[in-house]
């Protein structure tokens, strides 16, 4: 090893870059589990959601009203419960709401959002003046306008109905990325959002429990309430643990998380690959070693051991030095990124193990085929 520091390596190269890329990707899916639990912070472990679920699918929920005002605070006689909230949904979050868009007989969702003075890039007519944040106007997302008319420039001047209320399109919106996850919001006024939201239906209830109260138990007993507060209902309550819907998405990001890590570890199989060949070539070279020292009674298990140690302080060393370069990396990566990587301990052992491994999978024939070998032939070639 010391006589061949280059060859050596450039043999680890493969090991470090392998190691490396799986310790940087773990620690991203870490670092993101962690982003996403501190961001759900608010779902305590003594919260659930009350929720109704219709017969028939596409009934309005506004028509039905399985859920009313004073829900919450007869729901907090109900043994085991400590308070009941509306819940924070899409109307409750950021200034965001939604509803029904309709053009005569074509239909979309719109999401909603305040414009509030912000900077948008209009693709087709205008945006909105001060003086007209009292009337009933709207700027409608690109995907939207496609869905309800032709093109969207046909938009400009027409008269949409949204939850009931008919708005004027000023304006179409620029086209989403591919990538978006809402598919585009809408912007009318904020007097116009306050107005839409004090006529919005509870879509569905916050139940926070007492210590100790088993969430399953207690919720029969809501659904109990609720049932004799609004009979004749079709549909039913359902329960939904937020907890549950967090662990849910953490299970999925370790998924995906091992498969990413699973994938660039093909480096790993190359790097062993190039610790077997160089093996190969290290027994080919040290044949009269191996001669002399079969001679004076080294048995094959001393040769087998010699190079396999050999194979797995290459690895090994590789592994480790993988390691370094993946916690510079995400030092690096999480400057760019909203979340900083987490590196733990499991990863690291797990990323030391298989380093190793590979260099006993990989090392252990070359050494196989060293210790079988002749004296006599060895010593003379």
């Amino acid at each position: 090893l010391k006589s061949h520091k280059l060859r050596v390596f450039l043999t680890m190269i493969g090991i470090i870059i392998g190691i490396s890329s799986v310790i940087s990707i773990m620690s991203v899916g870490n670092g993101l589990k962690v982003k996403m639990n501190e961001s759900m912070a608010d779902t305590s472990a003594n919260k659930i959601n009350v929720n109704f679920e219709p017969e028939n699918v596409d009934a309005d929920l506004s028509l039905i009203e399985p859920f009313s005002k004073s829900d919450p605070y007869s729901l907090k006689t109900v043994a085991g419960v400590e308070k009941v909230e509306e819940s924070k949904d899409m109307q409750g979050m950021g200034g965001y709401t939604g509803g029904e868009g309709t053009y005569f007989e074509k239909k979309a969702y719109i999401g909603l959002e305040d414009y509030d003075d912000k900077e948008v890039k209009i693709k087709y007519g205008r945006s909105f003046k001060k003086s007209e944040n009292s009337k009933k106007l709207i700027i409608l997302d690109y995907k939207t306008a496609e869905t309800l008319f032709e093109s969207p420039e046909k938009a400009i001047g027409c008269g949409i109905t949204v939850n009931g209320v008919i708005y004027e399109v000023t304006g179409v919106l620029e086209k989403e990325g591919k990538f978006s996850l809402t598919g585009g919001t809408s912007l009318i006024s904020k007097e116009s959002k306050d107005d839409m939201n004090t006529e919005t239906t509870i879509s569905s209830l916050d139940v926070y429990l007492k210590a100790g109260e088993d969430k399953d138990k207690v919720f029969e007993n809501v659904k109990k309430e609720l049932i004799v507060a609004h009979p004749n209902l079709k549909g039913e309550y359902k329960l939904q643990d937020p907890q549950a819907d967090t662990k849910m998405f953490e299970q999925i990001i370790g998924y995906l998380t091992a498969f990413i890590a699973l994938i660039s570890g093909i480096s790993l199989f190359v790097g062993g690959i190039g610790v077997m060949n160089i093996m190969y070539v290290s027994v080919t070279e040290r044949k009269r070693e191996i001669g002399i020292r079969r001679a004076i009674g080294a048995k094959p298990k001393c040769i087998l051991l010699q190079f396999l140690i050999e194979a797995i302080m290459v690895t090994g060393l590789g592994g480790l030095l993988g390691i370094l370069f993946g916690f510079i990396f995400c030092k690096i990566i999480g400057i760019f990124m909203p979340f900083p990587p987490v590196m733990s301990g499991a990863s690291v052992i797990g990323a030391t193990a298989i380093s190793v491994i590979i260099g006993i999978i990989f090392g252990i024939i070359p050494a196989i085929n060293a210790s079988k070998m002749d004296p006599i032939e060895a010593i003379y070639n």
